[in-house]
């Protein structure tokens, strides 16, 4: 599957209805990233450093595993009216709109670390968000379904107010939607995907995950609605980490969970930089070997790949250009395949992307 096609392919499953129901409380960061979603100007202007390639740090990790506090009785206190504003909230049709200002980098940096410390410290706000005008400087004004924030600064109480919002609104999605989609039988059980996932990590990135939270989902990729495992590695308490400005690697790994086949395992640096390539930094990749003998390494010497290479070339030069991305694509004797994109311009692995031929299978 084309590398672009298989990203859009697993973004709409993965925020499908059904998926996000099962994942409501397993997954907390996924349901509040869709949640905020509904208010796009609370994701803008995430804290991005500008960080090369050649300053990478060591992966950051936290060894003790903080326990979630989300399973507490906190959503027991609420009466039936309001869960039903809850509810009629969720079946708008459009996405809340913004009265103001949008929200601060700084805002939005308190509001991470706040928000691993009302998932596993259980810190809470005093008073839930008010839902009409007139009570409060911040508010959600259900009849106009609009998010106002005040002019100053947001208190942390404010900003919990938000985040225990967001919290019920993703129990209450769950509630309405129980049911995990039945998926076609696999044979790769989760911890096996589980393992050939930091398996793929280690090898490619030389990076020990033992110590980051594994987050492993089933799901249906493509159009034949072929199961697929999806792996991810991050350190505890990241939102954390993310608000206070430090550094970290994530990874993901999506295994076909019929056959086990690792088929994209990528690296993830929010902190990094990227440098488009303009027209002659193009011109220069191409006639550089340099790019695809690096490809080449990574699939025999890091992957193990003992199959013949019958060719290797640059692939979705115009795309990747501008995201300051090399991609080489190598074609196996057998008609399979590996994409392994590079980061511009040190050469450093993004993901490496396997697509089996029918021969392979």
């Amino acid at each position: 599957m084309n590398k672009k096609k298989r990203f859009a392919t697993l973004v709409v499953i993965l925020f499908s209805a059904g998926v996000l129901a099962a994942s409501a409380l397993i997954v907390p960061s996924l349901m509040n990233s869709v949640v905020f979603a509904k208010n796009s100007s609370s994701i803008q202007g995430s804290n991005r450093l500008a960080l090369s390639e050649s300053t990478i740090p060591v992966l950051k990790v936290e060894a003790p595993a903080p326990v979630s506090t989300i399973q507490q009785d906190l959503y027991q206190q609420m009466t039936a009216a309001q869960i039903q504003q809850i509810y009629d909230f969720i079946d708008k049709a459009e996405d809340p709109h913004i009265s103001g200002r949008e929200q601060t980098e700084s805002e939005i940096n308190r509001r991470q670390v706040l928000d691993d410390k009302y998932v596993y410290d259980g810190l809470r706000p005093k008073q839930q968000l008010p839902l009409k005008a007139g009570q409060a400087d911040m508010y959600l004004d259900l009849e106009t379904n609009t998010y106002t924030y005040p002019e100053r600064s947001m208190t942390d109480e404010e900003l919990l107010q938000l985040i225990d919002w967001y919290y019920r609104v993703n129990y209450f999605v769950s509630k309405r939607n129980p049911t995990v989609p039945q998926l076609q039988p696999q044979k790769i059980s989760q911890v096996e995907a589980e393992a050939l996932a930091s398996d793929s990590v280690r090898k490619l990135f030389d990076a020990d995950v033992s110590k980051l939270k594994t987050s492993g989902m089933l799901i249906e990729l493509g159009l034949n609605k072929r199961p697929t495992w999806t792996v991810h590695f991050a350190p505890y308490k990241n939102l954390t980490l993310l608000g206070s400005g430090e550094v970290f690697w994530e990874y993901d790994v999506l295994i076909n969970a019929t056959t086990g086949a690792v088929e994209d395992t990528t690296a993830i640096n929010l902190a990094l930089k990227r440098t488009p390539i303009d027209d002659d930094a193009a011109g220069t990749i191409q006639k550089d070997a340099s790019w695809i003998n690096k490809a080449v390494q990574v699939i025999t010497d890091k992957q193990g790949e003992t199959r013949t290479i019958v060719k290797a070339y640059l692939t979705d030069t115009e795309f990747n250009n501008k995201r300051g991305m090399v991609d080489v694509k190598l074609l196996l004797e057998d008609g399979s395949s590996y994409i392994a994109e590079f980061r511009y311009p040190g050469q450093t692995l993004r993901c490496l992307i396997y697509e089996a031929s029918d021969k392979a299978n």
